[in-house]
């Protein structure tokens, strides 16, 4: 699930809460299956302990750092995987009548990284707290809460988002940097990294300024000066030496990037 497109449900979507429950579970429930609720989605917190959840076929791990979006009308299936109790919270929410083709994220499931983070957990302890109160104040306290909530996951959401794009990049950078020598183009570095060749270039693009294609053809050319200027090897092995099996391909890109070729070049640094 695209993180932009899930901060942008959060931020626009027309949510209004409708209450919150909790449920502690021993560690002797092994399996339960159970729909969501037909008329609301819901925002799983693990609090104590660890579940697995299959939503829809498709299987969760419920545990502290990870919120889960549940569409209404939605089959869940729970296990147990700790010794200890497994204990959650679950705050549901409507989506105001006639928004529904606006905004289909409300009806699907996904998982949401926020780190085990202290103050998320402390405004949905006070939510709760609210809600028991069962006044008509402290329900629209709970409302305001909850909006203060979803602030808070989106922040989340941007932070994580941020420092899983920075380490990721860190990673596909070095991987090009060892592997550059290779006959390697960017779909084989995306295939590598298990990302869509589009996704990578986006991402790539954004931190960088330059797109991976120009950034793996810049190390090939620095370092095919470097071979030209020092060694005696033919224009042909400095260029399968880089990763280009095409030696015209080769001259044509480096002549593009230096405005020489590369037998110019040679005769230049000499």
């Amino acid at each position: 699930m695209d993180t932009q497109e899930i901060i942008e449900f959060y931020t626009t979507a027309p949510l209004t809460f409708i209450d919150v429950i909790t449920e502690k579970i021993s560690s002797e429930t092994v399996v339960m299956n159970y729909t969501t609720m037909t008329n609301a989605a819901g925002l799983l917190f693990p609090i104590n302990g660890v579940a697995d959840v299959v939503i829809a076929g498709t299987n969760y791990r419920l545990e502290k750092g990870h919120v889960i979006h549940v569409g209404p009308n939605l089959p869940i299936q729970r296990t147990i995987t700790s010794d200890t109790k497994f204990e959650y919270a679950v705050i549901h929410f409507q989506l105001s009548d006639g928004e529904n083709s606006k905004f289909p994220l409300y009806n699907h499931h996904f998982a949401l990284q926020v780190g085990e983070q202290i103050k998320l957990m402390n405004m949905l302890q006070q939510l709760i707290q609210n809600y028991l109160m069962r006044s008509h104040l402290s329900f629209l306290q709970s409302k305001a809460l909850f909006l203060n909530i979803l602030e808070e996951i989106i922040l989340l959401i941007k932070m994580m988002d941020y420092q899983y794009k920075k380490e990721n990049i860190a990673l596909i950078m070095e991987y090009i940097q060892e592997n550059f020598t290779k006959n390697m183009t960017v779909i084989d570095i995306a295939n590598h990294f298990n990302m869509e060749r589009r996704k990578l270039t986006y991402l790539f693009e954004k931190r960088m300024g330059v797109s991976p294609n120009v950034y793996l053809t810049d190390l090939r050319v620095q370092k095919s000066k470097m071979l030209l200027s020092t060694s005696h090897l033919s224009v042909k092995e400095i260029a399968e030496s880089v990763g280009y099996t095409d030696y015209f391909y080769f001259s044509r890109v480096f002549k593009k990037v230096t405005s020489l070729s590369p037998s110019e070049f040679r005769k230049h640094m000499k």
